[in-house]
């Protein structure tokens, strides 16, 4: 057996598939507007409950250019050139991940912009929050590089689900190397929408 069969044998028994997807407390869904986020957004919705049970929706951002250069469409929308900023664009995105959760349960949201890598956003956000678990999307059949190196940040106690919407997979502490806890970051403030 190669180092590489070895290793991928290792990931599958990290990962183990859930058939029911029973949510509670606060949790943390890695959104960005994406399919794959906003079905993980609305599975999270759908079987989010008990009490005290909240969903903060966290989208890591790029660092958002504020100063824009004005176009000649700028001129033309006058009070509404607002609308052609990356600001609006992402206060859209937060705007539609609140109203989905709100589309399927009264759980309280609240939708969360923070620059800088998905890794340490959500993993800052498990920390600020308190979370009792994060949940993130799958696009395809399996768990991306990307959703491992999350798995690996988050502390041992905190589950990590991922989901397509019909398939749960539970990212186990083995699949996480060590520990997430990690060194402190400085967090970046957030920009909330939502309540």
């Amino acid at each position: 057996m190669t180092v590489r069969e070895l290793a991928r044998l290792r990931r599958h028994r990290a990962e183990s598939a859930v058939s029911d997807l029973s949510l509670g407390g606060v949790m943390v869904v890695g959104y960005t507007g994406s399919a794959a986020s906003a079905r993980a957004l609305r599975t999270t919705a759908e079987r989010a409950t008990g009490p005290g049970t909240r969903i903060v929706a966290v989208c890591a951002i790029r660092p958002v250019d504020h100063h824009s250069s004005s176009t000649i469409l700028h001129d033309a929308l006058k009070a509404d050139a607002y609308l052609l900023s990356e600001q609006a664009a992402l206060d859209e995105t937060l705007r539609r991940g609140v109203e989905l959760v709100r589309s399927v349960t009264r759980v309280p949201v609240q939708a969360v912009a923070v620059e800088g890598d998905p890794v340490r956003v959500l993993g800052d956000a498990v920390r600020r929050h308190d979370a009792a678990g994060v949940v993130v999307g799958m696009g395809g059949d399996r768990p991306t590089a990307q959703v491992r190196h999350i798995a690996r940040r988050l502390p041992d106690d905190i589950p990590l689900w991922v989901t397509d919407g019909h398939r749960h997979i539970r990212m186990t502490p083995s699949a996480r190397g060590r520990s997430g806890a990690g060194r402190a970051i400085a967090p970046s403030l957030p920009r909330v929408v939502g309540a």
